[in-house]
């Protein structure tokens, strides 16, 4: 388990390092993607997930509710460290170039209606269809299976330690059962 630990944060030093260049607005556009692409909400539902399972897992049936309110308290700093290494993901795969592309196309309003699924206009069709038929859309398709396979090992050693830190949290307060 320590060794995992210690491969995980040897993936994400060699990450950082290799990227050191622009690092402040390169990291920061990645951000505004992640914003605009619905990524924080997808681990901000994760984190309540693991809420969920850490009550039916592991909590005794006595954990008060402002245990779970002081645990959410870290929920924002725990998802913008995982935001944080994500970055490092997007990084190896795509350039701050096409990530400045790829959120010019998300904070679109033919995306943002995508997303909702509502109906385009002709104009908003063709802003689709150009950014389906570019580059970058490729590359995305190229790329996404190793993208993915990046992003859920982030992702699974987050949860993991999430879940750690409220089984530990639990333990130390008497709450489990």
């Amino acid at each position: 388990m320590i060794l995992k630990k210690i491969n995980f944060f040897i993936v994400v030093l060699f990450l950082c390092v290799n990227s050191s260049a622009q690092i402040d607005q390169y990291q920061s556009d990645i951000i505004k993607l992640l914003n605009s692409n619905g990524t924080i909400e997808k681990y901000d539902f994760e984190y309540e997930k693991t809420i969920v399972s850490l009550r039916v897992r592991v909590a005794s049936e006595s954990t008060p509710q402002s245990f779970w309110d002081n645990f959410s308290e870290g929920k924002k700093e725990s998802i913008d460290e995982l935001i944080g290494i994500l970055a490092f993901a997007y990084r190896k795969h795509f350039s701050h170039d096409e990530i400045k592309e790829w959120y010019r196309y998300y904070s679109s309003f033919a995306t943002n209606k995508l997303t909702k699924e509502q109906e385009l206009s002709p104009e908003e069709k063709e802003i689709s269809l150009d950014f389906a038929m570019s580059a970058l859309a490729q590359k995305v398709n190229i790329k996404q299976k190793d993208f993915d396979m990046d992003a859920e090992k982030i992702a699974r050693e987050w949860k993991r330690e999430l879940f750690m830190e409220g089984m530990g949290a639990l333990a130390k307060s008497g709450y489990t059962k």
